[in-house]
């Protein structure tokens, strides 16, 4: 009897495959019913041949470059477009600092004329009435302006202070870019794997409706199965579909991060997702707080321009200061006949006003100064606030995956003996396609669950390195080599 039902089976089978081909994804994947009529025998050769890189390039339509973390770092850091602007800003708050301690040295200025004079001059009630010189006069003026009161000295010291945050900037973006492309990077390889989870999961769906489809015109099946069946298999085509979109936007993602063109097709090297420790120790979570304070470049940075702004402050007191003047000037002046002959003037000078708009202007400057500054250091505090909190969510989020993923672990094992045991019992009789169905299902999840734990493991790990500045593009890739 149970010979008879398989060959029932494997008639209707082929006769369904139509339907259920209508459904899976255009590949050149296709099942067959050769040896025998089990249920796993329908899928089982086909999910072990699947190659997810021939499937993806397939479907995204598209060839792909091999990569590495590693790589992408390398590239990053030589393209990224934030590091560059960093860098441009950089080199012209140099520049500005270099023009602020120029102006503690003099000006020259140099004026020379020659004027021709001829005609009638009357000079002593005597008409001359041939008269034709030519006057030379050369002028050389040295100047210095002796700080301005102080005022040069704290412009000097404003402009030092800007560079230095600008060049913490730089080396932010840097750290920066190391970590955006290493989660990038685990993000599209996440993608990658549950396509792969989700692309054998719409085989074994769509062998389920082929067989459904058998069973019901063998009459050993209800169109209940068959409906429920199709249904499965679409749920199985949605998430497949969602990976793949996903997998396309982590590809535009982590190209944009590493400067090369947005639509580049990259796959990762992997095959699957290795936890990594990235951190060196364990460490309480006060001493994350006490390495960012002492290592975060952009908090050096917003240091440096509270800085920047009381050097502004300094400036404008300066405005209430007597400003001294030295001049002196050569001049040769004479005439072609008669010849250039040189004299000199040397002169000092002193102007004091009383601040701007007779003090009250100057006052209210410096006022609204003060309040500016005192609103940067409230913001330093807000950001090292924030820094800090985002440390407790990476530490909380390492902690838990840490304790997390053997539980995880497990589960996949016992949801791949649950699969193994529900073909067992369905291919000997006593099971239901309903218990294989639901076994399949929760491997799947378990599988995506597990991935997407270490995944987050591997982040949070980054993420601790990134919020205390401490990461570093050697570091990442040894560990990442190392795996």
């Amino acid at each position: 009897m149970r010979i008879l039902y398989c060959l029932i089976v494997i008639i209707f089978f082929v006769t369904s495959l139509g339907q259920a081909k209508d459904i899976l994804f255009d590949s050149p994947i296709e099942f067959s019913t050769k040896k025998n009529c089990k249920f796993d025998e329908f899928c089982k050769k086909y999910i072990d041949d699947v190659e997810i890189e021939k499937f993806i390039k397939h479907e995204l339509q598209s060839d792909y470059v091999v990569v590495s973390l590693d790589e992408c770092i390398d590239i990053a850091l030589r393209n990224n477009f934030n590091i560059e602007i960093k860098n441009h800003n950089y080199k012209s708050s140099k520049y500005e600092y270099q023009n602020a301690l120029s102006k503690f040295l003099p000006t020259l200025n140099t004026t020379a004329y020659i004027a021709d004079y001829q005609g009638q001059i009357l000079v002593g009630g005597v008409l001359n009435d041939k008269f034709h010189e030519t006057a030379i006069s050369v002028n050389i003026t040295a100047e210095h302006k002796l700080t301005e009161g102080g005022k040069q000295i704290f412009q000097a010291k404003a402009a030092k202070y800007f560079e230095k945050s600008k060049k913490h900037e730089l080396n932010f973006s840097k750290s920066n870019t190391i970590y955006l492309t290493a989660k990038s990077y685990y993000e599209m390889l996440l993608a990658k794997l549950e396509i792969e989870i989700y692309y054998r999961n719409l085989i074994e769906r769509n062998a389920q409706l082929a067989y459904a489809v058998s069973l019901e015109k063998s009459g050993f099946g209800t169109i209940f199965d068959v409906i429920r069946s199709k249904n499965e298999s679409a749920i199985a085509k949605a998430r497949l579909l969602r990976a793949l979109n996903e997998f396309k936007i982590s590809q535009a993602r982590l190209a944009n991060i590493m400067g090369i063109n947005v639509d580049t097709s990259m796959m990762p090297c992997e095959k699957d997702v290795t936890r990594i420790d990235y951190l060196d120790k364990d460490m309480p979570l006060e001493a994350f707080f006490e390495l960012a304070k002492t290592n975060r470049e952009d908090m050096f940075a917003f240091k440096d321009i509270i800085s920047y702004e009381k050097q502004v402050k300094n400036v404008y007191y300066t405005e209430f200061m007597p400003k001294p003047l030295l001049n002196f000037q050569q001049q040769f002046q004479g005439t072609v006949n008669a010849g250039v002959r040189p004299n000199y003037i040397a002169a000092g000078y002193l102007t004091w006003a009383p601040g701007e708009n007779i003090i009250m202007g100057t006052l209210t400057k410096i006022k609204a100064q003060k309040e500016k500054i005192k609103s940067k250091i409230l913001e330093y505090q807000d950001k090292l606030r924030n820094i800090e909190q985002d440390i407790v969510s990476s530490y909380s989020t390492m902690e838990l995956t840490n304790r997390e993923l053997p539980i995880l672990k497990n589960r996949v094992d016992y949801s791949k003996k649950s699969v193994e045991l529900a073909m067992l019992r369905f291919n000997g009789g006593k099971g239901i396609l309903l218990d294989v169905i639901q076994a399949q299902s929760t491997s799947v999840e378990a599988n995506v669950e597990y991935n997407t734990s270490i995944i987050k493991y591997n982040v949070s790990q980054l993420d601790l390195l990134y919020q205390t500045g401490t990461i570093n593009a050697q570091d990442i890739k040894e560990k990442y080599a190392k795996k």
